[in-house]
């Protein structure tokens, strides 16, 4: 299963507005590492690796999305 680090983070920016978390929140960053665990429960090796290093310095992966948006 191929799954890009635009569609990951984009589901991100997704479920945050959904569920009305705002961004540099304490709630915000919890729920983020728990989603990225999640990611990283279900692709395991085949996480992209963008993710991870978003993953393990805390970036928002908010910023992949808006990265994209401008390239």
């Amino acid at each position: 299963m191929t799954v890009s680090a635009k569609d990951i983070a984009q589901q991100w920016v997704d479920y945050a507005k959904r569920n009305k978390i705002g961004r540099n929140t304490i709630k915000y960053g919890n729920h983020q590492q728990a989603y990225i665990t999640g990611v990283f429960a279900c692709l395991g090796a085949d996480t992209p690796p963008i993710i991870t290093i978003y993953g393990m310095t805390g970036r928002d992966l908010a910023e992949i999305v808006k990265e994209e948006a401008v390239a």
